[in-house]
């Protein structure tokens, strides 16, 4: 009898022991496979712009504070289109045959592409954007709170009415003002709708100067310098490729003060932009991304804006102006470009 009370403890100790060795596999197996596996990620940084190198880095920044180290679980293959659509193809293609586990796409154009490409897939793989000004009237997803499809992520959106208040505090009453922008592009176009109903409603005049390239951008500034007052650079991929250049030469030359919606086009010589930091919402995708890679759906996870102002001034082109900031706005501001 004694003997077996003795055997039958064991047993039980036996079992237990199983018990407990089962729950530790499954839990092993269940929730630390996603986030120790190796994962794959392609990213398309669209072009050699530093400000994509920013963008790709705060995605990397974003996934590393989630879990996500490079070389032990995450892997990238970053290609570069260099702004070719045909090249995009190509490479979003090529991560699709490579069996990524998730695309990172930079822009609306490349995005579109993704989007394209992926869609075609019986299980779609899983794609995070950044600099996506207008997602939804792209045609990208269906809504900022669900996307309906494989998409999410982070628009370099600041509403106008921010953009203009930033620079009428340093130079007000403005009478008439450009806009430079690439014609028929969706973000361009959506974002001028934007711009012509905040300044209609002003009393402010509008000069459109819709460009379908570069030299266009040059000859249609030097027809209509003399009548305008001032400069805003929008956010597109004609100006951030070289037109927010030629904007802060007209700017200067004719002192026309101008604004941008891109930090590029500050650096490069425009006076101040409340902008959408590259960097800062690319951080933010990469959150999501690393939402995504450890089980949820992008059409879970919503798409967001800049989380917070971000106010870049030029100091040597407001000198170069011979317009004085004043100590209250540069306190506020998050960069001051000096050289």
């Amino acid at each position: 009898m004694h003997n077996s009370k003795n055997k039958n403890t064991i047993i039980s100790a036996i079992l237990s022991l199983f018990l407990i060795l089962f729950i530790i596999v499954t839990v092993i197996y269940f929730y630390y496979p996603k986030s120790q596996s190796m994962k794959t990620i392609g990213i398309s940084r669209w072009s050699s712009d530093p400000e994509f190198e920013r963008s790709v880095n705060g995605f990397k920044k974003g996934l590393l504070e989630n879990g996500f180290i490079e070389g032990k679980n995450v892997q990238f293959i970053i290609k570069n289109p260099e702004t070719s659509i045909d090249k995009q193809n190509e490479i979003i293609q090529s991560f699709i045959n490579k069996k990524v586990d998730l695309i990172y796409s930079i822009t609306t154009p490349g995005t579109l592409v993704s989007k394209k490409l992926t869609g075609q897939m019986k299980n779609p793989i899983p794609v995070v954007f950044s600099v996506c000004t207008y997602p939804v009237e792209s045609n990208l997803i269906e809504l900022l709170n669900s996307s309906g499809n494989n998409l999410v992520g982070t628009r370099n959106y600041v509403p106008f009415s921010q953009q203009f208040y930033a620079f009428e505090r340093i130079v007000p009453n403005i009478k008439k003002l450009a806009v430079i922008r690439h014609k028929g592009e969706p973000n361009s176009s959506n974002q001028f709708k934007e711009v012509k109903a905040l300044l209609l409603e002003r009393g402010i005049k509008i000069v459109d100067i819709a460009a379908v390239d570069l030299e266009d951008i040059r000859n249609q500034l030097q027809s209509n310098i003399e009548s305008i007052d001032a400069l805003f650079s929008t956010c597109d991929t004609l100006t951030h490729a070289g037109g927010e250049e030629i904007i802060a030469e007209f700017s200067i030359k004719y002192n026309k003060p101008s604004f941008a919606c891109n930090k590029g086009g500050i650096i490069k010589g425009n006076l101040i932009g409340n902008i959408a930091d590259f960097y800062s919402i690319g951080k933010i995708s990469g959150e999501k991304a690393a939402l995504i890679l450890k089980g949820a759906k992008p059409s879970w996870v919503k798409t967001e804006s800049p989380r917070e102002n971000y106010i870049v001034i030029n100091k040597k082109t407001a000198s170069a102006l011979g317009i004085d900031i004043s100590h209250e706005i540069l306190n506020i501001s998050k960069e001051i470009i000096k050289k």
